[in-house]
């Protein structure tokens, strides 16, 4: 019988990028609350053979809610967790929005993703056992290892310097 506290959920890889988001663009640092998260159009593909190994592929949907910032706080970051997590994706098709403007200060931003997630399953014919691994490679970026980020945006109808829009990555304490 299952265990009644198990933690493996499929869609780990929408999890990363959720916490990801919520760590870097300060408006839901503040507010995990205004990032809502989606699967849509999801198929499973498989391989008949005596595995039972497959891959999820589907449409993430991430919603912001009241959405304040600058949208570049939020898709540089998405765009650099996608180099990391999913590289293969297409260009073009990797992602796509809508927003709806509420006022000249927010907007809610529908954010669709395209994710991939491969599950290695082993049958143990002897055992009855049959062993389940979500598989959510990472690939390291070696043109740039720096694992703290700044977002710097200026307007483009100012002279100004560069302001400070967004950090985010791990901190180097030694």
């Amino acid at each position: 019988m299952p265990s009644s506290n198990a933690t493996s959920t499929p869609m780990k890889k929408l999890h990363l990028l959720r916490t990801h988001l919520i760590n870097a663009v300060p408006g839901l640092a503040r507010d995990p609350s205004r990032l809502l998260t989606f699967v849509e159009d999801g198929s499973l593909e498989f391989r008949r053979g005596p595995n039972l190994s497959h891959e999820y592929q589907f449409a993430a949907q991430l919603v912001l809610t009241d959405f304040g910032d600058d949208l570049d706080t939020v898709m540089v970051p998405l765009l650099q967790w996608l180099a990391e997590y999913q590289p293969d994706a297409d260009p073009g098709e990797a992602v796509s929005f809508e927003a709806e403007i509420l006022s000249n200060q927010s907007v809610d931003v529908a954010l669709r993703v395209r994710l991939t997630e491969r599950v290695i399953a082993k049958v143990d014919c002897d055992s009855g056992h049959i062993h389940v691994d979500h598989v959510v490679s990472r690939f390291e970026r070696d043109a740039c290892p720096i694992s703290r980020w700044q977002l710097l945006l200026r307007d483009a109808e100012a002279d100004d310097d560069y302001t400070l829009a967004a950090e985010w990555g791990e901190t180097d304490e030694r």
